[in-house]
């Protein structure tokens, strides 16, 4: 009898086992869909439907991107938690991702545990843009300017649980000046205001500021990165006038905890070839994007130390959940 029974537990692993390879082997089979936690028309909307498409072409099935944005990211990437952990169901990752926890309460989901990295994206340097018809034309002048006019400088960001948000927040901070934070879904609604001149300032990476500079509707005042960027040498460190501010933006994937491993890899295998390809490569540099690549366990390592790292930060600032 006991032979029997290990016979049939045998056998049952067996079949468990083969049937996650043959799940594993035959994927994907199926569309996958993108959720990506911001409004249409970002920068992170932009990026996820280049990657998208790429990723379609290479994996031979539909890759639908699916904007949910609302609540500070949180309302697309508790869709992403409580979804299969089957590698149909992705989500596009900001470090607004790792920043929420610590500001939103009743928060619905544990970044570090209900989910696993999949691929990094590309970096994405924050610059300082501000409306056309304010009276100023460097940085120095804007301090300035917030300095004579106490309250009257308002910007536009994402929330607080966004890179925008605790960018300007530690700008107006250590620049000394009062400034008045105006939150929104997401950053093409903040984009429309500073065009329109309801706000004055803006931290955004290169993609969702680029054109309206090219235009003169904006001034690209600095950049929050440790160093001159290469590709945009003209345009000044904000450290450089502000000693010790830097503020750094990225792109990534993740999928639920619990994703097949094998289906992670894959994922992150094609991702990078997409990535470090010649034309998605030119296409992201002249957006403003830095190409980076890395296995889905070091992104993990990085989504970790960012989320202590900018916990800490609100900590320091006095920032409590609401």
């Amino acid at each position: 009898m006991k032979s029997l029974f290990l016979a049939f537990a045998t056998a049952a692993l067996c079949a468990i086992s083969f049937s996650a390879t043959a799940q594993t082997s035959s994927y994907p089979n199926r569309s996958i869909k993108i959720i990506v936690p911001y409004a249409a028309g970002g920068g992170a909307d932009q990026v996820a439907r280049m990657i998208g498409q790429k990723l379609s072409e290479r994996l031979k099935q539909p890759v639908v991107v699916e904007n949910r944005g609302g609540a500070s990211n949180t309302m697309g990437m508790s869709l992403v938690a409580k979804s299969p952990a089957d590698g149909y169901t992705l989500g596009l990752v900001t470090p607004t991702f790792v920043m929420t926890k610590s500001i939103v309460k009743n928060h619905p989901y544990e970044p570090l545990q209900d989910f696993v990295a999949v691929a990094m994206l590309g970096e994405a340097p924050l610059f300082l843009a501000v409306t056309a018809n304010l009276p100023v034309k460097n940085l120095k002048e804007l301090i300035e300017y917030g300095k004579k006019h106490p309250g009257e400088l308002n910007w536009a960001s994402g929330g607080t649980a966004s890179t925008q948000g605790l960018a300007g927040l530690l700008f107006s901070s250590m620049a000394d000046i009062k400034t008045v934070q105006i939150q929104y879904k997401g950053s093409s609604q903040g984009m429309n205001d500073l065009l329109a001149g309801a706000v004055q300032f803006m931290f955004n990476p290169m993609p969702s500021i680029a054109q309206h500079a090219k235009s003169g509707k904006l001034k690209i005042l600095g950049v929050a990165s440790t160093e001159k960027l290469p590709m945009h040498p003209d345009i000044p460190v904000i450290g450089e006038t502000v000693p010790g501010f830097h503020m750094n933006g990225w792109f990534g994937l993740a999928a639920p905890a619990g994703t097949p491993k094998d289906v992670v890899e894959r994922l992150n295998r094609e991702i990078g070839e997409i990535v470090t390809s010649p034309d998605t490569r030119k296409n992201m540099i002249d957006s403003g994007l830095e190409p980076k690549v890395m296995s889905a366990s070091k992104f993990g390592e990085m989504i970790a130390s960012d989320y202590a790292k900018y916990a800490k930060i609100f900590a320091t600032e006095g920032v409590k959940p609401e």
